[in-house]
Formats: C-alpha cells, sequence, structure tokens
C-alpha cells in the first residue's frame, strides 16, 4: 500500500520504498504514525534514518538496516564522507542479510574500471517447472538513484524465480558512479560485457524506473536481449524535471530544457530554483554525481540523449509496458510516445493503471503493490501475456 506519510510526493515514495518492508517491526508502526508525518527536510530524513539504521543493526537485524542505511545516503552529496560510509554499511548489512541464498558479488572490467554485479541464481524447482519459453537470465538495470544491492531486492517479489538475475550498477548508477565512472548514453555497450562476463547468448532484461528507458537503449542494439520489462515506462529523462510544474508551464519548461541557452541564465536560474524545491535540488545533485558535470545547462544538453525518440522502430522483441497516472516522474501522456517507439516489437503488452481505481499500482514503478506488479511480470515472462488495457 502507498502512504502519502508527508505530502511531499517526492520524499513519499523514498519513504514507502523503504519503510514497506520492515513495517512489521516491533515499533515501526509507531514511528509511521507519528516520526515520518513530521519529516520536513533531507536533513530530517537522513538523521531519522542513521538513528533506525544503527539501532536496527545493534540489535543484528540486518535485514531492516541495511534498508534504512540506503535512506539515510539518498540525499547527502557524493562529497559528503557520510554517504560512502553508509554505502558501505548498507552492502555489509545487505549481505548478512542474505547470506546462504544463491546470490554472488562480482566486478565486470569495463573501461579501466569495474562495474559492480550481483547475480542470484535460479531456484532448480521453480525453473523445473517453468514453462517452455521461459528466459534462464533476467538482467534487472538500474536507474537514477539506485543501487544493485536495491535493485536485486526487487527480484524477491517474484512469486517463482525460474531464472537467474543478473544487476548491474553501470556507468553513472550506484556503486559505479561512486568510483568516478559517469553515465553514458550507448547502454547497448555495458550490458554487453555483462552478458559477456557471464558467458549469456541470450536474456530478457528489465529496467527500473530510468532504466526503463536504458533497457529500451540496450534492446535496440543488442541482440542477446530476448525480451523487454519496462518498469515503469521512461521515454525522456528530462521529463523527470518538468513534469512537476504546472501544466501550463510544462511547455516554456521542456522549450528550456531542450535548448538550454543562454547557458549563463539557465545556470543562474536553476542555481536558485533549488532552494523552493527540495525534489529539484536532489534531482540537480544526483544529476551532477552522475554525469560528472557541474554546471546545470551541461546537465540539461547531456540528459538530452537519453530519449527514445532515435529508438523508434528499431526494438523488435517482445515487449511489456507498466504505466500509471499518478507517477510523479513520467508523465502518463507519453505512453502513445512509447506505443509508437515500440511499433515493431514482435509482441507488446501494455498495463496502464490510473489513481482513481489503483491507486498503489498507479505510483512511480508501481511501488505501493510491488507483489502484484513482479507477478505481472513473471508471468509475462513465463509466457502468459497480459491484454493491452491502455
Amino acid at each position: 500500500m502507498f502512504t502519502e506519510y508527508t505530502g511531499n510526493r517526492q520524499f513519499d515514495l523514498q519513504l514507502n520504498r523503504t519503510f514497506a518492508p520492515i513495517l512489521d517491526r516491533p515499533g515501526m508502526d509507531k514511528i509511521a504514525a507519528t516520526a515520518l508525518p513530521r519529516l520536513r527536510t533531507t536533513k530530517q530524513i537522513t538523521e531519522l534514518a542513521q538513528r533506525l539504521a544503527e539501532r536496527f543493526s545493534s540489535k543484528g537485524d540486518a535485514g531492516a538496516a541495511w534498508h534504512l542505511y540506503e535512506l539515510a545516503a539518498f540525499y547527502l552529496g557524493a562529497n559528503d564522507p557520510r554517504k560512502r560510509s553508509f554505502i558501505d554499511a548498507m552492502s555489509t548489512r545487505f549481505d548478512e542479510a542474505r547470506n546462504g541464498l544463491a546470490l554472488t558479488r562480482h566486478a565486470i572490467p569495463y573501461r579501466g574500471g569495474k562495474l559492480t554485479a550481483m547475480r542470484w541464481e535460479a531456484d532448480p524447482t521453480d525453473r523445473a517447472q517453468a514453462p517452455e519459453g521461459t528466459p534462464r537470465t533476467l538482467i534487472m538495470m538500474n536507474g537514477f538513484d539506485g543501487y544493485a544491492e536495491g535493485i536485486i531486492d526487487f527480484a524477491s517479489h517474484f512469486p517463482t524465480r525460474p531464472f537467474d538475475i543478473i544487476t548491474f550498477d553501470g556507468p553513472g548508477q550506484g556503486h559505479t558512479a561512486l568510483a568516478g565512472m559517469p553515465l553514458e548514453p550507448e547502454w547497448e555497450r555495458p550490458t554487453e560485457a555483462v552478458l559477456d562476463y557471464f558467458g549469456i547468448d541470450n536474456a530478457a532484461a528489465l529496467g527500473v524506473s530510468f532504466g526503463g528507458y536504458l533497457v529500451t537503449r540496450a534492446a535496440a542494439y543488442c541482440p542477446r536481449i530476448s525480451h523487454v520489462i519496462t518498469f515503469d515506462m521512461m521515454y525522456r529523462l528530462l521529463d523527470g524535471l518538468t513534469l512537476p510544474l504546472p501544466r501550463a508551464l510544462r511547455p516554456i519548461a521542456n522549450a528550456v530544457v531542450g535548448n538550454p541557452r543562454p547557458a549563463w541564465l539557465i545556470d543562474a536560474a536553476l542555481r536558485v530554483a533549488p532552494r523552493f524545491s527540495a525534489d529539484l535540488a536532489w534531482k540537480l545533485q544526483q544529476a551532477r554525481h552522475l554525469t560528472g558535470l557541474h554546471r546545470p545547462s551541461q546537465v540539461l544538453r547531456a540528459f538530452g540523449d537519453y530519449t527514445m525518440e532515435p529508438l523508434e522502430g528499431r526494438i523488435t522483441q517482445p515487449c511489456l509496458i507498466l504505466a500509471g497516472d499518478a507517477d510523479q516522474y513520467v508523465p502518463f501522456e507519453r505512453l502513445g510516445d512509447v506505443r509508437r517507439a515500440l511499433r515493431n516489437a514482435k509482441s507488446l503488452g501494455v498495463r496502464a493503471f490510473r489513481h482513481a481505481q489503483d491507486p498503489d499500482m498507479a505510483q512511480h514503478c508501481q511501488i505501493g503493490d510491488l507483489d502484484r506488479a513482479f507477478a505481472i511480470m513473471g508471468d509475462w515472462l513465463s509466457g502468459q501475456r497480459p491484454r493491452s488495457d491502455a
């Protein structure tokens, strides 16, 4: 269930993502009812998450602690020494929580650096019972703010796991970004590196959040990808900056971000605007971190490369789109653009959710009901194609 704790949509998304898996812990019901609704700043979120992470860690509850360390790091800048400390603690506690599972870490050579990757082997019983044609490997692609641990943890929501699951932090993502490797548009390159490393000739691919765009870019140029899932859809990365604005202002904002000139004016405006929006401040901070660029005008120009427009007609694999009309990063009206870009897909399944009828599934990445979202995706991968209801 998606809970509106604070009324700030960005805050509520992160709080739901972190706290939903740990609300069953003793005392968490009181924290959810009293402490979370009082959060008003990113500093308060960081401090609360740190206190709770340390408390659960001291009690030996690594499963709760790693979620909270991830949140404690979320709003911190890359230059804040606490960020790396929290991320290291998150990784350590994650490994403790997952000890005994068929899950391994890998460092994949790429362009003079390393891509952090994780592999979770298929459940033997699920694999033996899977329908013929079910992919044997699923690549889960990270997004704008995730880490490999969080992405592969999503896989625990699959009702069955008949495929090996591999996730990786590509250039400009998670651990790889912390190591100094910036984001790059040609996503087929790190994808190919991961497939080569594991010796995989054929794999399905699922993109999470911004990964919903990246997976389509990879599929357009990587024939080893057999199936494509956008969880959920993302036609254009820059939409995430303009969608929170009032609808009447979006065309003006789109014109500015699409052609960020004069650069000095854009830079000046975006130095001031974040003071009035914690959401925009975080997005620009994260954008600088991922790209390695410093001026907002440079970031906007770089982000312009991440759009499905040049991919139209190039993707021929079976595709599944998930979309919600309460998504705070992706305009629901982009569904038509995504369908057009995927017009040559071998098959196209669309699951569109509306807040009036299904508020939990209408959120970004269907965060209010991950079990149902992953059941839909699991059924699709096993050949039970959903109807198009958009």
